[in-house]
């Protein structure tokens, strides 16, 4: 249950006819939020566009019984979504219009966010015309609950929008205790409020509450108040025979440039990072250093050779910096970029302790390569639960194959190097989980882990990129499941392929096709 987390929600009451849209970055905050909603409200009716099963799987199974209970106990018609094909916006309002609400009354609606991303944008600002003719026409108070990675795309649309609901607000989490809940707008009784920021904490009883304070207050020091000019930058972060500027603070190592700071408060610092293994102990480094001198101080990355991966990118960022200057950057421009973030300050929310930011740093296993059905399963739902706290993308990939063509032959096309990606066959299709990877950068990986061109070797390719369209997605590998013959299939003493073992890796091999 949430705790005195809404002081807006808990003053004055909510309008009648009235919608109100809160948008979550993962499932788990709905749970409470729903449980407060149906207790403090008159809640008659909830509604959610997802299964049973895909919203409340990989959540903690404690907090799915809590949540059924309280449904169970305090609202009066519960209804998820059991057709498959009902995934569209058009087929949610339809099967909300069919429903006896009661009038007066308080109702929860619950989305995935997969349904505005695959929707054209007309479509969604018709879907909540629809939603605020039907809370006009039924004096309901709304509650519109959305989840999923692209609710930015809830943001940009309501921002443009304002009129479509009479309150917007978002639960974002900051680690996996740590939650901001932002109002943009919110209409109550009393009146308009807007632009609030709460900081909330997960308790031991498993309930929102507000934070007593948040440690914003930027530590000053009367020596180098005027120390932004000044740059401290470790010599391993300069290449030799590079001439250095004045205004730059020279130290053999990154450990002696961080032990000799002292008294810096808008000064800009600069470390090295030259191997991916010294990424983990660089992100402590620099979040301590955060926490120490504040928020105006600016701290950069500068990649010496090539070795940063998208997750570590997406770690650094959640540990403090203000820049990466990848490798191949020439030093002149590196210098361009400390002149412009002079004047700025960073306003990203940091975890609230090491150990949380060390939940951003994804330790990539060394399983790579075919799996069977059940473990890749298993393993794509293990990786989810990192990445709806860690925040970084990844893609289950579909390829459907070619007819006449047998599943394992595509196996001697495919030649994954990378740890941590895994495949799968099916009857119709091969899967691909690629984890840490941009959307922009999903050819590339594509043709790096193909010997021919992908056009050329399947009909079709679908890309999921969310945790709810991935969950969805999920249950049809098990309804194709294939097995592959014995000479192709991993030793049964490990389940997973993995560089360690040379007979359970599966690589690319010239042969023919099998038409």
């Amino acid at each position: 249950m949430i705790t005195n987390s809404y002081p807006l929600e808990n003053k004055d009451k909510k309008l009648k006819s009235s919608v109100y849209t809160t948008t979550f970055s993962t499932r788990a905050p709905i749970l409470n939020h729903v449980s407060t909603l149906i207790k403090k409200e008159n809640t008659h009716t909830f509604i959610c566009a997802s299964s049973l099963n895909s919203f409340t799987s990989s959540l903690k199974e404690s907090d799915v019984f809590t949540f059924k209970h309280n449904l169970n106990t305090d609202c009066k018609n519960i209804f998820f979504n059991k057709n498959k094909g009902s995934n569209s916006l058009n087929h949610v309002y339809n099967d909300i219009k069919e429903l006896h609400i009661k009038k007066n009354t308080s109702v929860i609606i619950i989305i995935p966010d997969s349904m505005l991303a695959t929707n054209l944008k007309h479509k969604a600002v018709v879907f909540f015309e629809q939603l605020k003719q039907f809370a006009i026409d039924n004096k309901l108070t709304i509650n519109l609950l959305i989840y999923g990675r692209d609710i930015h795309l809830i943001k940009k649309l309501l921002s443009q929008r304002p009129d479509l609901c009479v309150g917007y607000s978002t639960l974002q989490n900051i680690d996996k205790n740590t939650y901001l809940y932002h109002v943009y707008y919110w209409g109550l009784d009393s009146g308009m409020k807007s632009e609030s920021e709460t900081y909330l904490t997960l308790s031991n009883e498993n309930s929102l509450v507000v934070q007593s304070k948040i440690n914003t207050d930027q530590p000053t020091t009367l020596l180098n108040i005027d120390d932004e000019s000044a740059i401290y930058i470790s010599k391993t972060a300069i290449e030799n025979n590079q001439k250095i500027v004045d205004t730059m603070i020279c130290s053999p190592t990154n450990e002696e440039l961080d032990r000799h700071l002292s008294g810096v408060s808008r000064a800009t610092i600069v470390f090295s990072c030259s191997k991916q293994d010294e990424v983990r102990q660089l992100g402590v480094r620099i979040y301590l250093l955060r926490k120490r001198f504040g928020q105006n101080i600016k701290i950069i990355v500068r990649e010496m050779h090539s070795c940063l991966r998208y997750s570590d990118e997406m770690y650094l960022l959640q540990s403090g910096i203000n820049l990466i200057v990848h490798f191949g950057t020439r030093f002149s421009s590196m210098l361009s970029s400390i002149e412009i973030l002079r004047g700025q300050v960073l306003t990203r929310p940091l975890p609230s302790t090491t150990e949380e930011l060390l939940n951003f740093s994804f330790q990539t296993t060394e399983i790579k390569g075919y799996i069977n059905n059940d473990a890749f399963i298993n393993y794509t739902r293990e990786l989810l639960k990192h990445f709806d706290v860690a925040q970084t993308e990844f893609a289950l990939i579909k390829l459907e194959i070619l007819p006449n063509i047998k599943p394992h032959s595509y196996l001697s096309m495919c030649n994954i190097q990378r740890e941590g990606d895994v495949m799968t066959l099916c009857h119709d299709a091969i899967y691909l989980f690629l984890q840490g990877v941009r959307m922009s950068d999903l050819p590339i990986a594509l043709h790096n882990i193909f010997t021919l061109p992908i056009r050329d070797i399947f009909s079709s390719q679908t890309s999921f990129t969310t945790s709810g369209r991935v969950e969805h997605e999920l249950p049809n590998i098990l309804e194709h499941r294939v097995s592959i013959d014995d000479e192709l299939t991993p030793t049964d003493n490990a389940p997973y392929t993995s560089s360690a073992s040379s007979a359970q890796l599966i690589l690319a091999q010239h042969k023919p096709l099998e038409f």
